[in-house]
């Protein structure tokens, strides 16, 4: 019978080392600065954020926004109410845009979104589901449409309807209405972006002339801003 026991390895270098000696092989092996240095069980963690000033600006001017005036602009373009109701469809649309704090490049577009959609949505009496649709719900679609197609990971529809809509409408039927402008519009938002679009909206919206070459630049940068975070 062959005998399975297996021989023992060979001592190597290191296995008579002590603590001293594994010390000395360990510094002449050379430095490890090249290797991130692990923090401390116990020690204390200290982050440092650095606050650019462009992004104090762009607060300072989203902080600076007159959304009653804005939102009249929005109530325009989505209510089908009598006049006299027109002041309480601008205060839905007002709570919207204040809770959002989109950046004006994202409210321009959205502005234009909402203007093609209604001058396509003609009265059908076969299918009035634009004379049914909340004003609010309206407002914060084309904000999720602008805010989508200007930001490679915009905010999920469950964002937009608890943070925004604070539960008022469900993700399914925000995801409802952006599928119903965008048919309406026949999904032509390439055109409401272009920066003669997002500069005359702007004119229309802000008292404040913005260059139309400044405004293309801005629009990402923008949507990163408001939306990374998130």
């Amino acid at each position: 019978m062959l005998d399975t026991c297996l021989c023992s390895p060979a001592l190597s270098v290191c296995d008579s080392l002590d603590d001293q000696d594994l010390d000395a092989l360990l510094a002449g092996l050379g430095s490890l600065s090249h290797f991130a240095t692990p923090p401390l069980k116990d020690g204390v963690t200290v982050e440092v954020n650095e606050v650019l000033g462009d992004e104090i600006e762009d607060d300072d001017e989203v902080d600076c926004l007159d959304y009653p005036r804005i939102a009249r602009h929005f109530a325009d373009q989505t209510s089908n109410t009598p006049s006299t109701h027109l002041h309480h469809d601008t205060t839905l649309i007002e709570d919207i845009l204040s809770r959002a704090q989109l950046p004006p490049e994202l409210l321009a577009i959205s502005f234009n979104i909402l203007r093609l959609y209604a001058s396509h949505a003609t009265p059908n009496p076969n299918h009035k589901e634009r004379d049914i649709l909340p004003v609010d719900l309206l407002t914060v679609a084309a904000l999720a449409l602008a805010a989508s197609y200007t930001h490679d990971h915009p905010p999920k529809t469950s964002w937009w309807a608890r943070e925004i809509c604070c539960t008022r409408f469900s993700p399914s039927e925000i995801d409802h209405v952006k599928l119903h402008i965008l048919l309406t519009v026949d999904w032509a938002l390439h055109k409401l972006c272009t920066p003669q679009a997002i500069e005359h909206a702007m004119e229309i919206l802000f008292p404040i002339p913005h260059s139309p070459a400044v405004a293309v630049v801005d629009v990402q940068q923008a949507a990163e801003a408001r939306f990374d975070d998130d």
